[in-house]
């Protein structure tokens, strides 16, 4: 019988030190775990914007296609509702995700203005990642629409 208690007393023991161990794997894990979801709230706000310049590109060419009859040639980063450049950037600047930074969206358009013809609109947006964890690289986005005069 004593032999028993003395067998089960060192396991009590060594199970009473186990109070501090699941604070320590947590902090282990912790650092990977916010990477991987800083990660991934990083290229969803990648894909939306890359839909944002895609549409933005999309509005300035039906615009340039339904509202001119004139030679179509512009770029830069201009707001407005004058030319397709100005419509692209104007629906930049109202929907891309920016956290409190300028939507540096850039945008240039072609066209001959005659029926038949097309309008080309290109929309290029520097994508800046979110926080020093994931990174701090630039990825330049880019979209370009084409429609035919009306």
């Amino acid at each position: 019988m004593d032999e028993e208690v003395d067998m089960k007393k060192p396991m009590i023991c060594f199970k009473q030190n186990e109070d501090g161990v699941a604070a320590v794997e947590f902090a282990l894990i912790l650092p990977v775990l916010l990477v991987l979801v800083f990660g991934i709230i990083n290229y969803g706000i990648l894909l939306y914007d890359q839909a944002v310049i895609t549409n933005a590109a999309r509005e300035g060419a039906r615009w340039g296609a339904i509202n001119t009859s004139a030679a179509i040639s512009c770029s830069g980063t201009a707001t407005g509702t004058g030319n397709p450049c100005q419509i692209a950037n104007n629906y930049t600047h109202a929907n891309l995700i920016t956290f409190g930074g300028n939507a540096n969206s850039s945008a240039s358009a072609t066209g001959t203005g005659t029926s038949g013809t097309t309008v080309t609109v290109t929309v290029t947006y520097q994508f800046s990642e979110i926080g020093w964890i994931v990174g701090s690289a630039v990825n330049n986005l880019t979209s370009t629409a084409v429609m035919y005069h009306e």
